[in-house]
């Protein structure tokens, strides 16, 4: 107790931050993040109501760094915020951007949410985000948990009647059932994100038609969704993710540089015509990159039974040239090779290809070297593959040698592949098992350009153990035949890694 008293002491003798001016110290707390901010009363007795003070006279109000709700309940840390955009208020500061992120909303604080939403937007604010989604587990799968007995957060139906500065809209478990279709306050919107969203095809076609100035549109884990059509002439970024529902994607954006889909196969087939309909992305002349991963959706059946969908989906996008795709994708082109041996997708266009592995076993390999042998990709700069992160998914013994019947099971495809302009292969979560040597020792034979092959280990081995199996597998590489005289080889943990990353690096499939 003395002590406890004595560091009181010593701390109220030290705390000269107090002293400063107001203007000074709000100047100061204006450029600290929040989480070193709200820190600060420990070393001022009058510091946590001056920072609180300080964002309150801010024009940007951010509180999506979480970690000034630790600690506290979720509706004290709501508290906190109804608390701040009142003092902004009656400050009569101007508000450019609102941003909140929150541990969830299990219904105490709801109607303060949309209050906080219908403020921001009535004091004009050009950027409005609200994200509710626990921080902590598995992303996905607390998104897509009791979709059907979920409760939304209702936005009345005057939020938007008026005219506003709004540019960019982020929410997480709102319904805008009440939000009339051409809402005025809607129709500067130049980014719009709905995560969990009650949201019905209809309002999405007529909210997106009406923002003429979109460029960005996200949907994720809208599970009400099923025939998904977007129509706008400005729209440059479309993401659709984790929306299990949709058999039908029309999109009509001309101008579309950037393309992410995580979800089932999009099938919907023509009984009349005898042909698959579901996708129909338009014209996208300028199509920069796309990002089309099925992981985790579907079943083993759905191969044989999809595969002409996917091929129909992948075509449609196959001219960027920055090109993502996974392993669930190949099987299905794999599978279509039984019904169709002439089939061809134009993928001349590919600088730079990532491959998504859910798995690495030997008919995941036979998919792979079937895909670059039928699909040239003739000017491919860069090859990044991403094996699973989970130890089950890989197949073989770490560092297992390659015995002769995987040498005859690769002299099978070398015949008429070669990747002439391969400079880069980066394959991460290495763990050096029999097929992922022998998928190596493949590439290096078709790549008379490479320059450099990176290896990341995954992070699990450490200590001596890990160093030794990460010499094992260099010195299994560097003794395989190679195309490339001047390949360099390298072998690092992904602390070490400072190679080039692809132009993805978000996995939905991960989170």
């Amino acid at each position: 107790m003395e002590s406890h008293q004595k560091k009181r002491e010593t701390m109220e003798e030290e705390d000269r931050l107090s002293s400063l001016p107001d203007d000074l110290l709000h100047s100061i707390l204006r450029e600290v993040p929040l989480k070193h901010a709200a820190r600060t009363s420990a070393l001022s007795q009058q510091w946590a109501s001056r920072w609180l003070r300080a964002l309150a006279s801010s024009s940007v109000i951010d509180f999506t760094d979480r970690d000034f709700a630790r600690g506290q309940t979720p509706a004290r840390a709501a508290a906190t915020v109804s608390r701040c955009l009142q003092l902004h208020a009656d400050n009569g500061a101007p508000l450019d951007v609102f941003r909140v992120a929150l541990d969830g909303c299990d219904g105490a604080f709801e109607r303060d949410v949309v209050g906080w939403v219908a403020s921001a937007v009535a004091r004009g604010a050009r950027e409005v985000e609200v994200d509710l989604t626990p921080a902590h587990g598995n992303r996905a799968q607390q998104l897509d948990a009791d979709q059907d007995g979920a409760t939304f957060m209702e936005l009345p139906g005057d939020v938007f009647l008026t005219e506003n500065s709004l540019a960019r809209l982020s929410l997480d478990r709102f319904s805008l059932r009440a939000v009339t279709p051409g809402a005025p306050g809607l129709a500067g919107l130049r980014s719009l994100s709905l995560s969990r969203a009650d949201v019905t095809d209809e309002a999405v076609q007529a909210v997106v038609s009406s923002c003429r100035l979109l460029e960005f549109l996200s949907l994720s884990s809208c599970h009400l969704l099923t025939s998904v059509r977007i129509s706008g002439d400005n729209l440059q970024r479309l993401e659709l993710v984790r929306c299990p529902a949709v058999q039908e994607l029309r999109v009509a954006a001309p101008a579309l540089e950037s393309f992410v889909f995580h979800g089932d196969v999009v099938d919907l087939y023509d009984w009349e015509s005898e042909e698959v309909v579901g996708v129909d992305m338009g014209a996208t002349p300028v199509l920069r990159d796309a990002y089309l991963s099925h992981i985790g959706f579907g079943t083993a059946d759905d191969v044989d039974i999809k595969e002409y969908a996917y091929f129909d989906f992948m075509r449609r996008v196959a001219h960027a040239p920055t090109l993502t795709l996974c392993s669930v994708g190949m099987r299905h082109i794999r599978a279509q090779l039984n019904y169709d041996d002439l089939m061809e997708i134009d993928m001349t266009n590919i600088e730079e290809l990532q491959l998504l592995m859910a798995s690495l076993d030997e008919d995941d390999l036979e998919a792979l070297f079937s895909f670059l042998q039928l699909n040239p990709i003739t000017i491919l700069d860069r090859l990044f593959i991403r094996l699973p992160i989970d130890a089950a998914e890989a197949s073989g013994v770490a560092a297992a040698p390659i015995h002769k019947a995987q040498g005859s099971f690769i002299a099978d495809y070398v015949d008429n592949l070669v990747l002439d302009h391969l400079r880069l292969i980066k394959v991460v979560n290495f763990r050096g098992t029999r097929c992922e040597l022998v998928m190596i020792s493949f590439l290096l034979k078709k790549a008379p350009a490479l320059e450099q092959l990176v290896l990341v280990a995954v992070e699990e081995e450490r200590g001596a153990s890990g160093d030794e199996l990460l010499k094992i597998i260099q010195g299994k590489v560097s003794a395989m035949q190679k195309a490339s005289p001047e390949v360099r080889v390298t072998v690092c943990r992904p602390s070490e890694d400072r190679s080039q990353n692809p132009a993805h690096t978000r996995f939905y499939h991960e989170e």
